[in-house]
């Protein structure tokens, strides 16, 4: 991310706070016109550790999107981030043989499995996930179509999403937080992309995502860091007791691919995942096209 990206994200993040930016200056103890360079991309003013630090603290970052933040200001580039082609191994990054060599591979494997983009673009799902997460026909139809199209934040938050109907209301709450948490720290070092303004104009219509904007307003002066709370023991008569684990899948020249995945945690949710995958059986559903959509 160069220094222009860079400051376009510290503005962005200011904004989500609805701070001008004498109040970011005052609340990370920095002069208001270092924080106007930053934003600008100037190099007027060097952007050095302590200065990092304090614009971290002032903008309330949680512990995981203090280290995105951290590295978007390394001023590397993504394409940089890849190590360069060997000409002589004659080998490149293909996209399209990725993704449908990744999807052979996740088809079947008898637990929920997921690949995201930077954006929480849902790319892949093996049928085992669409059943798993009951993914209403509705959200599925104009994938193709939609801004967001199969996006995470869309399937929690859409007026046409069953997700707050499975969980109980007491959870819904915390639910709902712990995801928007999860996407801002995602999103963070691809703010300065055109996809994902329109993504957020998308997701503040309040007709479309009649949740979505008190959450993420109430998300952003949440103190609780959800990264580091340890792992609930589940009640063993519980039929849907799982984790959800992220693993970083790839870096490639368009920026990196997570596996999102789902594992039981208890007996009886092992034999539900049984039953699960002798329903469905194998195979895989693409959904996002990577990377050939504008972002």
């Amino acid at each position: 991310m160069n220094r222009f990206e860079f400051g376009m994200m510290v503005a962005s993040l200011r904004e989500d706070m609805r701070w001008t930016q004498l109040e970011l200056a005052e609340k990370s103890g920095m002069d208001v016109s270092a924080v106007s360079n930053i934003e600008r991309g100037t190099r007027r003013t060097l952007l050095k550790d302590n200065m990092l630090v304090k614009l971290a603290d002032g903008l309330q970052l949680t512990t995981m999107e203090r280290r995105e933040f951290l590295f978007a200001a390394s001023g590397v580039a993504e394409a940089d981030a890849v190590r360069k082609v060997n000409h002589r191994a004659k080998t490149q990054f293909d996209p399209k043989t990725f993704l449908e060599e990744l999807g052979k591979h996740i088809a079947g494997i008898a637990a929920p499995l997921l690949v995201t983009d930077s954006f929480c673009d849902i790319l892949l799902a093996n049928h085992f996930a669409l059943e798993y997460y009951n993914t209403p026909a509705a959200l599925i139809k104009d994938v193709d179509s939609a801004v967001g199209g199969y996006n995470m934040m869309r399937y929690v938050f859409h007026t046409d999403s069953n997700f707050q109907d499975d969980i109980k209301d007491e959870n819904w709450e915390m639910q709902a937080l712990f995801n928007l948490r999860y996407f801002r720290r995602r999103t963070l070092r691809v703010r300065s992309k055109p996809y994902f303004s329109a993504l957020m104009k998308e997701f503040l219509d309040n007709k479309k995502y009649p949740s979505f904007e008190r959450y993420w307003r109430k998300m952003l002066f949440e103190s609780f860091d959800y990264y580091s709370a340890p792992i609930e023991k589940p009640d063993p008569e519980n039929s849907n007791a799982v984790v959800g684990l992220e693993s970083l899948l790839a870096v490639t020249p368009y920026g990196e691919l997570f596996l999102q995945q789902m594992l039981p945690m208890n007996k009886k949710t092992n034999k539900r995942f049984e039953k699960i995958m002798d329903k469905v059986g194998e195979g895989y559903k693409q959904f996002s096209p990577f990377p050939d959509k504008q972002k």
